[in-house]
Order: structure tokens, then sequence, then C-alpha cells
């Protein structure tokens, strides 16, 4: 049974981002999009934690997680970002930019899936902290939306999807132990988060997501130079 149930929440994660596709693409309304995508990224968590805490990790939860992974944080957001752009340029051409999120993210996952490095660290912006800004900016509905252009998400696009498969090592969210002092860069990227959420709710979560891409590359940066 404990084999079963890291198992079971990557499929959930899996068949509910399905689920906000078919959504997107019928226009429905019967599923709250964006609440159903922060259940993908809590699976997403729970399902690793489980393994590592079970004993469980297998190289087929791993292979599997990825391929979910492709579904809720790549083919989903680059979804939205094609109808979005779609709504809001002429360039009948531009939409289709956001296939890049869903190549690079696939390349991510492939590179990941052959990694042999540790926890402390992902080498490239992970899936899921690409599809958290996108999903984040896409919906976001404040005084920011007049420069929120169409060559603004160009930019974006181009610039998050080189991150996806960058040498730049992003901290890592797989937590062994609470440790304060091991944890330290995890705990500050954390308390960002939480005093941004209490300050401007969900709706500028890619201030965060930006936060923890500055901060990882910083560090690797810094790392890379003094602890060679």
């Amino acid at each position: 049974m404990r084999f079963f149930i890291p198992n079971f929440l990557t499929l959930s994660n899996l068949i509910i981002g399905f689920i906000c596709i078919i959504s997107i693409i019928n226009q429905s309304n019967d599923f709250p999009i964006l609440i159903l995508f922060y259940t993908c990224l809590f699976l997403d968590f729970l399902d690793g934690f489980l393994a590592r805490k079970l004993k469980t990790t297998s190289e087929f939860g791993k292979q599997l997680d990825s391929l979910a992974d492709l579904v809720s944080f790549a083919l989903l957001p680059a979804l939205i970002l094609y109808y979005h752009l779609e709504n809001i340029s002429d360039n009948i051409l531009l939409k289709y930019i956001s296939i890049f999120i869903v190549v690079f993210s696939a390349i991510r996952l492939a590179k990941f899936n052959i990694s042999k490095k540790g926890n402390a660290f992902f080498e490239g912006l992970p899936t899921p902290a690409n599809a958290l800004f996108f999903m984040s900016l896409l919906y976001y509905d404040g005084n920011l939306n007049k420069y929120l252009t169409s060559e603004v998400f160009l930019i974006l696009t181009i610039l998050f999807s080189m991150l996806l498969i960058s040498r730049f090592e992003f901290i890592s969210f797989k937590f062994s132990t609470f440790n304060f002092k091991n944890n330290l860069d995890r705990y500050i990227i954390i308390l960002f988060a939480t005093i941004s959420f209490i300050l401007f709710g969900h709706s500028m979560l890619f201030i965060t997501v930006l936060f923890y891409v500055l901060y990882s590359i910083s560090k690797s940066i810094f790392s890379k130079l003094f602890f060679k």
C-alpha cells in the first residue's frame, strides 16, 4: 500500500491537469482552474515528500512524476498563454510562442530524469515554478496589467524557457530534515512567499517566483565563483 500512495497522488495530479486543459479548450466554467492548478502543485510536492518518508522512491515513480508534470505544468500554462496571446495580439503567429513552454519543459524534465545530482538543488528552473509564474501572471488582474503586453509575454516566455534548461542551480524544496541551519535558503524563500501572500494574496505569486529565481541564480553564481 505504501508504494501505491505516492503514485496515486502523482496520477491525481495528471488527471486534474487534464481536466483543466479540457475545461479551457471547451471554454467551460465548470471547474475553478486556478484552484485545481494549486491542487496540482500541492500534489506534486506531497507525492515526492511521502515517497521519501515512506522510502518508496523508485525509477518508475520518477518517470511517472515527470509525465504528470508535463501535463499540469507545461501543457496547461502553455494552452492558457496561447489563448491569452490570441486575445491580446493582432499577430497571428505570436500565440505559438507558447509552444516554447512545452518544448523546454519537456527537455528540462528529461534532463532531470537522467540527473544523478542530490536534493539540495535543481539544475535549471523547475517546471512547477515556471508554471506558477505564468499561471499567476496570466490570471493577474491588477494595476500592472497595462504593462503586460504581448511583447512582454514574448520576452518572458523566451527568458523563462532558457532558464528551464540553464545550468543555474535552483533551490530545491525537498526537505530531508526541518533543521533551520540546513534549510536556511528554503525558509528565506518561504518567509518571502508568506509575507507576499499576506500583503497581496495569490494574485501576485509571480513576484514570489521572481524572488526565487533571482535568489537562486545569485546563490548559484556566488557558489561557482567562490566555492569551485
